[in-house]
């Protein structure tokens, strides 16, 4: 588990805000004394002003992980990797804490499939696989350009064939950045932040419950009704939970 806190960031946050230093004191001071509970306070107020960052995240999670709610501080590391997807402690840490969760869920899809996907489409951000595309796209159109107008026979046969593996490019890197774009806004997920959960047939308190969930656990969120959410385990099951129960990422 890294411990790394990142306090230069807070600093930062209080001088530009003007929020108050000494509650950003007492959550550094209460971590470092073991004080997690403390320390969770300071961090979450900041949080609840509104304050988004992956530094206030991953420094949050870890005050959770250590007060022993594994729920929280598995849903706070997700909310760092999203805003800072190649972090490479919040991966670390976000492992270690997801390893100690109770329900194992096997995938109807191809664990190697979906390891991989799902790898690629967070290796970069949204913005980055679209500066991707547009500079493959500019060196391939310049690159032909070149092949169409250039006199010298070596010349055009290796300006078409960089063309053509550009243009290529062009098309993965548009594909992976459309399929980057529809993980992020229209795969919405959640975390069980509670230490056990009953998942129902219908959303009302009146229903049947289905199966059981326990903290930690990373479900699918399909729709919302009312206090509801109707999830989806990657092995294909589905419930109604309330909202209050889960931390939607």
């Amino acid at each position: 588990m890294k411990k790394r806190l990142y306090i230069i960031f807070l600093f930062t946050l209080a001088f530009l805000s003007g929020f108050s230093q000494d509650l950003i004191q007492k959550a550094e001071k209460a971590y470092d004394s073991k004080k997690y509970t403390e320390a969770i306070e300071a961090y979450q107020k900041l949080v609840d002003q509104g304050y988004k960052s992956y530094q206030l995240y991953f420094n949050l999670a870890n005050s959770y992980y250590r007060n022993n709610e594994l729920g929280r501080a598995i849903y706070y590391y997700e909310l760092a990797r999203k805003v800072e997807p190649n972090d490479e402690d919040t991966r670390i840490n976000l492992g270690i804490a997801s390893a100690k969760t109770i329900d194992k869920i096997d995938s109807k899809e191809n664990f190697f499939i979906s390891a991989v996907k799902t790898n690629v489409l967070s290796s970069f951000s949204t913005s980055t696989w679209a500066w991707f595309t547009i500079i493959t796209l500019a060196s391939a159109s310049a690159l032909f350009f070149i092949f169409v107008n250039s006199r010298i026979l070596m010349l055009k046969r290796i300006s078409f064939l960089l063309s053509c593996l550009l243009f290529l490019s062009f098309f993965i890197c548009y594909f992976l950045g459309y399929s980057a774009v529809k993980a992020r806004y229209e795969n919405k997920f959640a975390i069980v932040l509670s230490r056990e959960i009953k998942i129902m047939n219908e959303p009302t308190a009146m229903a049947k419950m289905k199966f059981t969930l326990h903290e930690g656990t990373k479900i699918r969120v399909i729709e919302k009704n009312g206090d509801w959410l109707l999830i989806k385990l990657d092995n294909g099951n589905e419930g109604w939970v309330k909202v209050a129960e889960v931390g939607i990422i």
